[in-house]
C-alpha cells in the first residue's frame, strides 16, 4: 500500500504511462473471449494478445508495480521499504517489481548522453553490450570474442559508409547502461579504459585501416553509474569493405551501410556500385 501522503496520480490519455499501463492490465485481464471487445478497446488485436502463462503473467505484473511506483515518484528504498511491508508477498514477487521498478528509471548521466540513449537506436545511433564478453551468459570463447569484434568493425564500417553516428558500447538494447567492466577483465592487456580504447583502435585498424581507427573520436562518459564508450565515427570520404569469412573458409569483401537503425550488408554487386556512386558522387 502506497503511504497517504503520496499524492494519487491523475493519468490522461496523453501522459506516457497511460498506454503501457492500460496495455498491460489488459493482457492480463482479457484471457478469453468475453473480453475481446475490451482488449481492442485497449489497443490490443485482442484476447489473442491475453497472457496466460504463469511466467508472462509474473513479469507483467512486475511491470505493473514498477509503473505505478514511479508514478507515485517514489525513490528506490522507498519502493524497496514498502515491499517489505507485504510479509506474505514472496521474496521473487517483490524482487521482480524492484527489478522492473529499476528497469522502468529514467537513464542518468551527462543530459545530452541521456537525450541521445532516450531516442533509441537509430540511421545515426547504434548500441552494444559488449566489444568482446557476452552478455547473455554464454561461455566466453576465442571464437564468441572475434565474432563480436568483428560486429563492432561492421558497425562502424556501416557508419563510415553512410552518414557517420555514434557507435554505445556498454549499454543494452533498451538504452541503459551496462558498463564495460567484463571487457575490461576480458584480458591482462585492456584492464582499464585506456587499454579498451587501444584494443578498440586495433581492432579497427586492423580490419579496416589506421586511418578509419584514427579517425575515431573515444571517449568513456557514465550511464546509469556504469562507465561506457562513445564512439564518434565520421563519414567517410570513400567506400569501406569488410572482410567477411564464409562458413566453408572463403573470404570475400562485404559492403555494409546504415539501413534506419541496422547494418546492413548491400549483397549485389550491381546494388554497391549505385549506392558507392549516389554516395560519393
Amino acid at each position: 500500500m502506497i503511504p497517504a501522503f503520496y499524492p494519487i496520480p491523475r493519468l490522461t490519455a496523453t501522459s506516457p504511462d497511460f498506454q503501457p499501463i492500460v496495455q498491460a492490465a489488459a493482457r492480463l485481464i482479457c484471457t478469453a473471449p468475453e473480453f475481446e471487445a475490451l482488449a481492442q478497446a485497449a489497443g490490443l488485436r485482442g484476447v489473442v494478445d491475453g497472457v496466460t502463462d504463469e511466467a508472462g503473467r509474473a513479469a507483467l505484473r512486475a511491470e505493473l508495480d514498477g509503473r505505478v511506483a514511479h508514478l507515485y515518484g517514489l525513490s528506490e528504498s522507498e519502493f524497496t521499504h514498502i515491499l517489505g511491508t507485504f510479509p506474505l508477498v514472496a521474496q521473487e514477487v517483490k524482487d521482480a517489481a524492484l527489478a522492473s521498478f529499476r528497469d522502468l528509471a529514467p537513464p542518468e548521466g551527462d543530459p545530452e548522453l541521456v537525450r541521445l540513449v532516450a531516442g533509441g537506436e537509430t540511421d545515426r545511433v547504434e548500441f552494444k553490450s559488449s566489444m568482446r564478453v557476452p552478455v547473455d551468459g554464454s561461455p566466453p570463447s576465442k571464437e564468441l570474442t572475434a565474432a563480436l569484434e568483428g560486429v563492432i568493425v561492421k558497425e562502424v564500417a556501416a557508419f563510415l559508409n553512410a552518414q557517420g553516428g555514434t557507435l554505445l558500447i556498454g549499454v543494452n538494447d533498451a538504452g541503459r547502461g551496462l558498463g564495460l567492466a567484463p571487457d575490461y577483465a576480458s584480458s591482462g592487456k585492456i584492464g582499464d579504459r585506456d587499454g579498451f580504447e587501444r584494443h578498440l583502435r586495433g581492432v579497427v585498424g586492423t580490419a579496416l585501416g589506421q586511418t578509419v581507427a584514427a579517425a575515431l573520436a573515444v571517449s568513456f562518459p557514465a550511464l546509469d553509474g556504469h562507465e561506457i564508450c562513445r564512439v564518434e565515427i565520421p563519414a567517410g570520404t570513400e567506400e569501406t569493405f569488410v572482410s567477411v569469412t564464409e562458413k566453408n573458409g572463403q573470404k570475400r569483401e562485404a559492403l555494409y551501410v546504415r539501413m534506419g537503425n541496422k547494418a546492413e550488408e548491400i549483397l549485389s554487386g550491381r546494388d554497391q556500385l549505385k549506392y558507392v556512386r549516389s554516395r560519393w558522387a
